[in-house]
């Protein structure tokens, strides 16, 4: 029993924790356009896992759909450069609904990606979460190391996020025409600061090169050690910003919202005060920037946070 099986139309169905492996296998070994659909929830706890995608060169190019399913107790320590539930995801990619909850991703290499669903990115992330802890060092997010085109929408994170160059709640750095709309982070996030690279860090994003981010929300404490001879930038929200930014909040140990902004760039990013600014303002204000854009994720206000459903 392999844990999956193929379908007529040539798709991929995990069974089993033992399946996804398996699958990764095959993924690694070449098969990187095949679609998998997960049948189940996974448990990977005490599994020797290798992330899907090991390099640029050998990126996911298929479609993964969890069907709202969990995989939970994925943990790597690695010195490989492209880590998380994918190590790198290609333009034609894509990675949706699917739960993270307790992952624990410690990347020792200098250089590289970390992140919950994947290392690096160019393709698109949807609806996927992610809980537990990622460390790393140059590129490193709770949902994502780098996006550096391609989407990532409806995703949050509530991980522990650690590292020491380009640091966020949800994405470590996002670039070229990379796009983040209605995504959200509550964990803390810890800048072990390089000595001597330039810093960015964020609750949601460390470094914002892409093509905009839409309605997105982030409240974990944002903290660091050491210093360095170049430019460390540490915001509520970003380090540093260089590109459009449309109704989104933060609130948290900062009272600045973003480190370095480009000059000519007007972000609307706002500290909900609870007075002022409430959450109830925030979630009527990314709202009608959703609808403004055609997105069909809403945010509602239930308990103390703003949660994401789609309609």
């Amino acid at each position: 029993d392999l844990g999956y099986t193929i379908e007529s139309n040539g798709s991929y169905t995990v069974t089993s924790a033992d399946g996804l492996m398996n699958i990764a296998k095959l993924v690694n070994g070449g098969k990187t356009d095949i679609n998998i659909t997960l049948d189940t929830d996974i448990d990977l706890t005490g599994k020797n896992w290798t992330p899907i995608g090991t390099s640029f060169s050998n990126k996911y190019t298929g479609t993964f759909d969890g069907g709202g399913h969990t995989i939970k107790g994925l943990t790597v320590t690695t010195n490989d450069q492209f880590v998380g539930l994918f190590g790198s995801i290609g333009n034609a990619g894509t990675v949706k609904n699917v739960m993270m909850e307790g992952v624990q991703i410690t990347k020792n290499h200098s250089s590289g990606f970390a992140g919950g669903v994947a290392g690096y990115s160019d393709g698109t992330i949807e609806n996927c979460s992610v809980s537990g802890s990622v460390s790393g060092t140059v590129y490193v997010g709770g949902v994502v190391g780098a996006q550096w085109e391609g989407s990532i929408t409806g995703c949050s994170s509530s991980a522990t996020v650690k590292g020491m160059v380009h640091v966020g709640g949800v994405v470590g750095q996002t670039n070229g025409g990379a796009t983040l709309t209605a995504c959200y982070a509550t964990g803390n996030v810890t800048l072990e600061i390089d000595p001597r690279k330039n810093i960015a860090g964020g609750s949601l994003v460390g470094f914002n090169g892409g093509n905009g981010v839409r309605a997105c929300y982030a409240t974990g404490n944002v903290t660091s050690t050491g210093s360095s001879t170049g430019n460390v930038h540490i915001g509520g929200f970003f380090g540093d910003n260089y590109t459009s930014v449309t109704a989104c909040y933060w609130k948290n140990n900062h009272e600045q919202g973003i480190g370095y902004n480009k000059e000519g760039i007007a972000p609307e990013v706002t500290k909900v005060d609870g007075s002022v600014v409430t959450w109830q303002k925030a979630v009527d204000a990314m709202n009608t920037a959703l609808q403004n854009a055609g997105s069909k994720w809403r945010y509602e206000l239930n308990g103390a946070l703003p949660t994401l459903r789609k309609q």
